[in-house]
């Protein structure tokens, strides 16, 4: 199977980011100026204060909405998110021109994960047959147990923030 991202991924991505989002615009859904964020641990002081500090808070953000959905079984907004999670990191790798392999694997990663999910939403969908497998879009079993308990944790903080205990 082919995890190259192809041209007709960038309309689909479009479409995704204005059913979504509306548009283009992630700042307000996933805002890189947290004050709760540690920035000048790691990093020297700021000359202008005025310049934001880039945290890809966008594709990561993406791709954490896009582990929930997996999680809850909403597969076809994960395959979305995951889609719009690889589109975003390629506007990023070109903006900064990065050019080295882990940048090209991480697309590639998306596009695994959004080919998964879009071939479990048309598993659930059917009703029928035997569910798809991670390891027949290179991915592996244990990556996604690790995914769905990072997003059972962050679904139950966000329930427990609420007030609302959340279902085993």
């Amino acid at each position: 199977m082919d995890f190259d991202w192809k041209p007709e991924y960038d309309e689909l991505a479009d479409r995704f980011m204005k059913q979504h989002y509306g548009g283009r615009s992630l700042s307000a859904a996933f805002p890189c100026m947290r004050e709760s964020y540690p920035w000048g641990k790691h990093r020297p002081p700021v000359g202008d204060a005025r310049v934001p500090a880039k945290n890809n808070d966008e594709y990561h953000g993406l791709e954490t909405h896009a582990n929930q959905y997996h999680l809850t079984a909403q597969y076809e907004f994960a395959y979305h998110h995951w889609l719009m999670a690889g589109w975003w990191r390629i506007d990023d790798a070109k903006a900064n021109n990065f050019r080295d392999p882990k940048h090209a694997e991480a697309v590639h990663y998306c596009v695994r994960h959004a080919l998964y999910n879009k071939a479990l939403c048309e598993w659930q969908q059917a009703r029928s047959g035997l569910a798809p497998q991670p390891e027949e879009f290179g991915l592996r079993r244990s990556q996604i147990d690790d995914k769905d308990a990072k997003a059972r944790r962050q679904i139950a903080a966000y329930l427990g923030k609420k007030g609302i205990k959340s279902p085993p």
